[in-house]
């Protein structure tokens, strides 16, 4: 996907050096704006554009562009601690969980969510050149904007990497909850913009060296997200998956030492036709 870096017309020289700055790291055209996002693709035979504005910065595609922004905060937020995410990162009657590493960060609306609702502190990893880009320009904005999200943007760290690589780094034991969520091969129902996210995602596969790096470095569980019909994988680490927290479109499926919550003591893990609760 060819991708250009442009700034708002008639720009300060801080906006320019950012775009340039982005256009390395991305290995892409830097191009002084001229004219309309859509012409300069044209002209300069791009497909994307990446646009550092005065008040964000954006990928732009015809009519469609992507930022960071809260996404479906609001809707998740009235869930609240039932929210299956929190119940299989949390479980009711468990012990506090302190740190999480999101290892496939996308644009935060998962890390923002839990950063809020459990207070607690988020080591986001995101592989890709243009989405860390986003992030590194949308996490310190949304924290700075006084809104319900703004207090777990501000406890979201962002490491720019391969999941595997990155845990590799952290020690055995090193934060409580290790959260995967691989790029579904079809997509659910998902908001505009996503089909643009998916351009530039660099897809962290799950595999068994990851899970099992996920495993060491988690103190407590692992927290998988898969498509509500999925089965689970081939492949576990530690206990092999003991638990699995049912959504309407997606499951989370959990490896952990000790169960903590009766309602999922015994679940059906290979029926994706079990009843949701």
């Amino acid at each position: 996907m060819r991708l250009l870096v442009t700034t708002t017309p008639d720009p300060p020289d801080a906006l320019v050096a950012r775009a340039r700055a982005v256009a390395e790291r991305c290995a892409s055209q830097y191009v002084v704006r001229r004219g309309s996002v859509a012409r300069m693709c044209r002209d300069t035979d791009n497909d994307v554009a990446y646009v550092v504005r005065r008040t964000r910065e954006e990928l732009r595609a015809g009519a469609v562009s992507l930022h960071v922004h809260p996404g479906l905060f609001y809707l998740k937020r009235e869930a609240g601690a039932t929210h299956p995410l929190i119940r299989a990162l949390a479980p009711p009657g468990g012990a506090p969980v302190a740190t999480v590493v999101d290892a496939t960060l996308g644009l935060a609306g998962d890390a923002l969510f839990v950063a809020t609702q459990l207070a607690v502190d988020v080591i986001g990893v995101e592989a890709s050149p243009v989405l860390g880009a986003l992030l590194e320009e949308g996490l310190p904005r949304m924290a700075r904007e006084a809104g319900a999200w703004s207090a777990g943007a501000a406890r979201v760290t962002l490491r720019r990497g391969d999941a595997l690589d990155v845990l590799r780094t952290l020690p055995d034991g090193a934060v409580d909850v290790v959260y995967l969520d691989p790029m579904f091969e079809t997509p659910l129902g998902a908001q505009a913009g996503f089909d643009l996210l998916r351009l530039f995602a660099e897809d962290a596969a799950l595999s068994p060296e990851l899970l099992a790096e996920a495993w060491r470095v988690a103190a407590r569980r692992v927290v998988l997200k898969v498509a509500g019909t999925a089965t689970p994988p081939g492949f576990s680490a530690g206990p092999g998956w003991n638990r699995r927290v049912r959504g309407q479109a997606v499951d989370y499926l959990v490896l952990e030492g000790e169960l903590t919550d009766p309602e999922y003591e015994a679940p059906t893990l290979g029926d994706p036709a079990d009843a949701r609760g």
